[in-house]
C-alpha cells in the first residue's frame, strides 16, 4: 500500500501536537521537514507500506493560501515558517484535516512528538554553526 503525506497533513498534526503539549503556535518549515521525515520512517517500518512525503516550497505557500482562515506566514528567528491564527484550536484542525486519515497514518503522527523533532533540529543547527 502506498501512502502520500502532504504538507497540510504535516502542518495540522504538528500544530495539534504542539498545542496539546507546549501551546506553541508557530513552526519553522525546516522543523516540518524533519517531522515529515520521521513520520515517513515510522510508516515505512511496516513491510507492506510505502509512504511518500509530498512537500515542496510551493506546497508550503499553498497551505498558507488555501487555509488562510487557519494559518498565516511567519518568520521565526530569521527562518520561514507558518503560524496558527489566534482562536484556532486542536478540534478545528482535527475535524478539518484528520477525520479522513487512516488509523495507521494517525498512529504514525502520534508516535512522533514535535518537541523532540524541534530539539533535534536545534541541536543539528547548533552543531553545523559551530563547525
Amino acid at each position: 500500500m502506498c501512502i502520500y503525506i502532504e504538507m497540510k497533513d504535516l502542518v495540522a498534526n504538528a500544530f495539534i501536537d504542539l498545542l496539546e503539549k507546549e501551546k506553541r503556535r508557530e513552526i519553522r518549515f525546516s522543523e516540518l521537514d524533519a517531522y515529515g521525515a520521521r513520520v515517513i520512517e515510522v510508516l515505512n517500518e511496516e513491510e507492506e507500506t510505502r509512504a511518500v512525503l509530498v512537500v515542496s516550497r510551493e506546497s508550503q505557500q499553498a497551505v498558507v493560501e488555501d487555509y488562510s482562515d487557519l494559518f498565516e506566514p511567519a518568520t521565526i528567528d530569521g527562518s520561514k515558517g507558518i503560524r496558527l491564527k489566534e482562536g484556532v484550536g486542536t478540534m478545528q484542525l482535527w475535524e478539518r484535516f484528520c477525520v479522513s486519515m487512516s488509523v495507521r497514518v494517525i498512529m504514525a503522527f502520534k508516535k512522533i512528538h514535535m518537541d523532540e523533532v524541534i530539539q533535534l533540529n536545534e541541536s543539528r543547527s547548533y552543531r553545523s554553526e559551530n563547525l
